[in-house]
């Protein structure tokens, strides 16, 4: 680092205890401000970043440590997933360049904290350092100005990368516009139960050893013994994907309410735009593919489940054979689409998969705006106003879905 005389910097070691307490005094100023007092996260980042400095204990001002030490992430979290670190310390420049370039702080301690590192930097311009200058070539100056300059221009362009709406932002636009609640509509599988309770708890392996063991040895259970629920459960990939979803609407404000798709009426979808989770088992999803470019098809023959492309029907590469019941599957497939339903005259959202692994990744797409950037400069100029499907392979590793892959797009 720079070694001027005006600048002292404790990324090499300690300052002196009244130059650390004259930072601290800064600091608190700082945090104090009208620029801090909003975000708790800038002020205990800002914070911990120049008590370490200060203490010369720099070698943990990295990424992954802040974000374990300040924000309580795991130690093996994924940074490029989770940013945090990086986005809360490009907001403290920001807002650090709006306080500095306010009248009132140019004789108080400077903290800065330059792109691409973590390390706080300390500078002192009182009085006597002004006094000083007079004696000095103005190149000092000059380069003074050119610094505050060019951290202006830093401050906008990261001002502008983090107010921008991304891609993602633009597809769910129209829906967060919509008037109204958003109505999110879950698939509900058909399932079956034991009548009896004992027999419930011993299938579940809670009863006692005996009773588990009987139950265990039967070949057949008789169909009086079973009872069908229609409209109780939900799979865990939708549940996932339902989750992806909701927080996406809490952290845009967007109020949404929950139904099983049993219990969702053509009444409702004409009332406020909606989200439909999930394929198969949710008759919504259904009904709407046939108006839409790629749909779910089964061939229960063969036991065939697939995608299927109204323009290109020969395509038949989009399928799981044989997948039901244990869904032992290398690959999924999953299709997000954003329509305006000519029957509802209402927005609609669907994230489906062929099992609960592409549902589970179709939800994941469409609240990770990383993941969806890739797609945005396959889309032709206008799609943001316009009707959108994307068809998604999804690898299966452990029953765990993967990064989806887009396969193919239409807009219209």
């Amino acid at each position: 680092m720079s070694r001027r005389p005006e600048v002292e910097e404790g990324a090499l070691h300690p300052l002196p205890p009244e130059k650390a307490e004259e930072v601290r005094t800064a600091l608190e100023r700082v945090l104090s401000s009208h620029q801090f007092r909003g975000s708790r996260r800038c002020q205990n980042l800002l914070r911990h970043i120049t008590e370490q400095t200060l203490a010369g204990a720099t070698g943990g001002l990295k990424e992954r440590t802040l974000g374990v030490e300040v924000f309580g992430r795991p130690p093996d979290y994924d940074t490029s997933q989770e940013p945090v670190v990086r986005a809360t310390a490009a907001e403290i420049r920001k807002k650090l360049a709006q306080y500095y370039q306010e009248p009132g702080h140019e004789s108080e301690a400077r903290i800065e904290l330059q792109s691409g590192s973590y390390v706080a930097e300390f500078h002192f311009d009182g009085v006597a350092a002004a006094g000083v200058q007079r004696s000095r070539r103005r190149l000092p100056l000059i380069l003074a100005g050119l610094c505050a300059a060019a951290l202006l221009i830093v401050a906008a362009v990261l001002a502008w990368q983090r107010w921008a709406p991304s891609a993602l932002d633009q597809f769910w636009a129209p829906v967060m516009k919509a008037p109204g609640t958003i109505l999110i509509s879950m698939g509900q599988p058909i399932t079956y139960v034991l009548k009896s309770v004992q027999a419930q708890d011993a299938i579940q392996g809670i009863g006692p050893p005996a009773q588990v063991d009987e139950f265990a040895a039967q070949e057949a259970i008789p169909k009086k013994d079973l009872l069908i629920l229609p409209d109780r459960y939900v799979m865990l990939g939708d549940a996932i994907c339902l989750v992806h979803l909701t927080s996406l609407f809490e952290r845009h404000g967007k109020p949404f309410r929950i139904r099983g798709e049993r219990s969702t009426s053509f009444a409702d979808l004409r009332e406020s735009p909606s989200v439909l989770i999930g394929a198969f088992d949710n008759q919504w999803t259904l009904r709407a593919g046939p108006r839409m470019r790629f749909t779910f098809v089964k061939d229960d023959v063969h036991e065939i489940d697939m995608v299927r492309d109204a323009q290109h029907p020969e395509n038949g590469s989009w399928c799981l054979t044989r997948a039901w019941p244990y869904w032992e599957v290398p690959y999924d497939y999953a299709i997000v689409s954003r329509i305006l339903d000519t029957t509802s005259d209402r927005l609609a959202v669907v994230a489906a998969g062929i099992t609960q692994y592409g549902t589970m990744a179709a939800g994941e797409f469409l609240s990770n705006p990383q993941y969806f950037s890739e797609v945005a400069p396959q889309l032709p100029p206008g799609w943001q106003k316009k009707n959108l499907q994307i068809v998604l392979r999804v690898p299966v590793v452990n029953h765990a879905p993967g990064r989806p892959r887009i396969l193919a797009t239409h807009v219209w």
